[in-house]
């Protein structure tokens, strides 16, 4: 080996040596560090201030309508004429409509629609409510046109009497807050909206059950209107009432032997005090009992262990 190569040699070592002499150091100078922030971070916890919150929830209602129905059926062979191929509202003797002429009056104060979805007669509560399965399809109701030719026999419509109850099968995902309300003894209802920023009404609940965290109720609903007869289908948000209480991170919460707890900073250590409340959603959680307003908590309360029980 020549001098030139050997100087070479020996250069090329030496910054070998000092790469793994750097990354030694390096790598028990990160162990070290990280050793320390993570006792820092156990000994100086992040604090925050339990601060009053109002709290409510809404989640959409995508449903099927009841309703009780008879078809109203021609008299006669004719051409079927109508004054209106809005559903509407008809008095007891009201003309319906008239085939060739001769009239088809109501038989009692009614809702009536010269319009057929195919589901007449089939869409009951028997066969909707017992399962868990998805809702049967269907469409929307088709217009009989007027000046249709029918025969003596073939359906001309459907009569809804009147008053009656509009009735609402759906499914809803349970929540801590729809579960109470659902459970109320004097007044088991729920608070609808059709439309954004829209009035909010209670809606009877008749019946519930659950499979998981999804739920199957039964309602009735506070309003019927002759435009709800264009489709069985039924959308709507529920809204739960408004709660008092304390919204913290959910890194404050930590659940123990089936109970949620929190790490209250009293003087100058942490004392764990159980708490009541609920995941308002995967970042938050809602405190209904066990916080009062302006006390002092642990942000990361999983980090206190017996090990590190005060704060400096």
């Amino acid at each position: 080996m020549s001098r030139r190569s050997r100087r070479l040699f020996i250069y090329r070592v030496k910054i070998l040596t000092y790469l793994i002499v750097f990354l030694v150091v390096f790598t028990a100078g990160y162990r070290v560090y990280s050793a320390w922030y993570e006792d820092y971070k156990h000994s100086h916890p992040q604090i925050i201030e339990a601060v009053p919150t109002d709290y409510s929830e809404e989640q959409p209602l995508d449903g099927i309508l009841l309703w009780d129905e008879h078809l109203m059926y021609a008299p006669k062979d004719g051409i079927l004429t109508y004054p209106s191929p809005r559903p509407r509202m008809t008095s007891k003797g009201e003309i319906l409509a008239a085939l060739d002429g001769t009239a088809v009056y109501s038989p009692y104060p009614a809702y009536f629609y010269p319009a057929l979805d195919g589901k007449e007669g089939a869409w009951v509560y028997p066969k909707l409510w017992p399962d868990f399965a998805p809702f049967p399809e269907f469409d929307d109701a088709s217009l009989i046109e007027n000046g249709t030719r029918l025969h003596r026999g073939e359906p001309i419509g459907k009569l809804i009497p009147q008053p009656q109850v509009l009735r609402c099968i759906a499914y809803l995902d349970n929540t801590p807050s729809l579960e109470r309300a659902l459970k109320s003894r004097n007044d088991p209802a729920i608070r609808i909206r059709t439309e954004d920023g829209g009035k909010e009404r209670k809606a009877e609940v008749v019946a519930v059950k659950s499979s998981g965290q999804k739920l199957k109720v039964y309602l009735r609903l506070p309003f019927f209107s002759p435009e709800m007869l264009r489709s069985r289908r039924f959308t709507a948000s529920v809204v739960t009432d408004v709660q008092k209480g304390i919204m913290v991170p959910d890194t404050a919460v930590i659940t123990k032997d089936g109970k949620n707890q929190v790490f209250l900073l009293q003087g100058n250590s942490p004392v764990m005090r159980e708490i009541e409340g609920f995941p308002a959603d995967d970042r938050n959680f809602f405190i209904e009992k066990g916080v009062r307003y302006g006390d002092k908590l642990i942000l990361n309360a999983g980090m206190i262990t017996d090990k590190h029980g005060r704060i400096w």
